[in-house]
């Protein structure tokens, strides 16, 4: 019971963190003989519309594209989400509701802060949950700390550091004193 609710919180995890699904969609592309749009910024797209299409390749059914419109949406109408100057961000910043998010994976999993406070929280865990009479067991402690280190990425990423440092800490301190009994 205990390596699975493990194994279920890592793959979770993993799955959030990749966050890579399968496309299903097609693009069809019409071609003119004898067109020539290359003088024309702004002629009109000679590329069809994408249709989505089912598992087994058939087209979606039509009540399926009035319900969620253009699907995959054009290029046109993408809009690039702006981003944040790295060099504007700092432990103390905190975001703003309509702001881009402070930090990008990447930048979350290098923060030598992000990671010393977690890893140390997970020891100190581990070292509670060893510990004969410390009463930590690892079926509840493990499902706990794996949450807690979910919360706290989303909170160093979109909102600010401190939110997400302090709970790690906390950690640590909770787990360190039933392993000194």
């Amino acid at each position: 019971m205990k390596r699975a609710i493990l194994l279920a919180s890592v793959l979770t995890l993993l799955a959030f963190l990749v966050s890579t699904t399968p496309s299903s969609c097609q693009e069809a592309v019409l071609s003119s003989a004898g067109s020539n749009t290359a003088g024309l910024p702004d002629a009109p797209s000679v590329t069809k519309a994408t249709t989505c299409t089912e598992k087994n390749g058939k087209p979606c059914p039509e009540s399926l594209h009035k319900l969620i419109g253009q699907y995959p949406p054009l290029p046109e109408s993408a809009t690039p989400q702006p981003e944040r100057n790295p060099s504007s961000v700092h432990f103390w910043t905190y975001r703003g509701l309509q702001d881009p998010p402070l930090r990008t994976n990447k930048q979350v999993f290098h923060s030598k802060i992000f990671l010393a406070a977690h890893v140390g929280g997970a020891v100190a865990m581990i070292v509670a949950c060893r510990t004969r009479n410390s009463g930590e067991d690892w079926g509840s402690e493990v499902p706990a700390v794996a949450g807690l280190f979910g919360m706290d990425y989303l909170q160093f990423r979109f909102v600010g550091a401190p939110n997400a440092v302090g709970p790690a800490i906390y950690e640590m301190i909770h787990y360190s004193r039933p392993s000194t009994r």
